[in-house]
């Protein structure tokens, strides 16, 4: 009996050291602090002209803008880096009015297009830890851009296509449906620039877009 008291106060003295010993797992770092991991984003985007571009082109706001992007987040930094693809396209219609075009005077009503595709590389910083559930950043980013710039004239109409030099910075923020998860929200208003001049645009293309982002992030 003295020996199994005397080894009942001896297990009572030692689990409770060993478990504090013990390692405890759910303290590990999170998968995406340790590792360098991606991030996909579909956007969709509303975009309003600015400038120049407003004032001798377009000035309606678009809706009709959608990007898709890949997002490289590196390891013990607050710099991600990746590429974004997308599409926007703007239009306008002017009343009916006379032109003068190569066979003489015409009537028609007047409809301004301009589409754009988008290729470029951003740089993101990230301005709190990639383990928080609310991770605000600003973006860099720079390529180019496939332009159709369609003028109508009734049925009639005018092309000109183009691959011109592209440029914005943006803010944003991302928001994680679950802290330390893989799915979440991407907030981002941005300031884009083409460099174009043809016809009625003379200083460039530019515009102010806001996007709301679905994201899925793996490591």
């Amino acid at each position: 009996m003295k020996k199994i008291i005397v080894l009942a106060l001896l297990l009572a003295g030692v689990l409770p050291a060993f478990a504090q010993d013990a390692p405890k797992l759910y303290t590990l770092p999170s998968p995406f602090e340790r590792y360098t991991h991606y991030l996909a984003t579909a956007r969709l985007m509303g975009a309003v002209p600015l400038g120049s571009f407003a004032d001798s082109y377009i000035d309606k706001a678009s809706f009709r803008n959608a990007s898709i992007s890949i997002e490289w987040v590196l390891r013990n930094s607050p710099i991600s880096i990746g590429g974004e693809i997308g599409s926007t396209y703007f239009q306008k219609r002017i009343p009916r009015a006379f032109y003068e075009g190569e066979q003489g005077t015409i009537s028609a009503v007047q409809t301004r297009t301009l589409s754009q595709y988008p290729v470029e590389l951003f740089g993101n910083y990230h301005f709190l830890p990639k383990t928080s559930s609310i991770q605000p950043y600003a973006q860099l980013s720079g390529g180019i851009s496939i332009l159709d710039n369609v003028l109508y004239y009734g049925t009639l109409s005018s092309q000109h296509q183009k691959i011109a030099p592209k440029y914005g910075i943006g803010l944003g923020s991302k928001f994680l449906f679950k802290k330390d998860g893989s799915v979440g929200l991407d907030v981002r208003v941005k300031y884009d620039g083409t460099v174009y001049k043809h016809d009625y645009i003379e200083k460039g293309i530019s515009s102010v877009n806001g996007s709301i982002g679905l994201f899925y992030r793996w490591w």
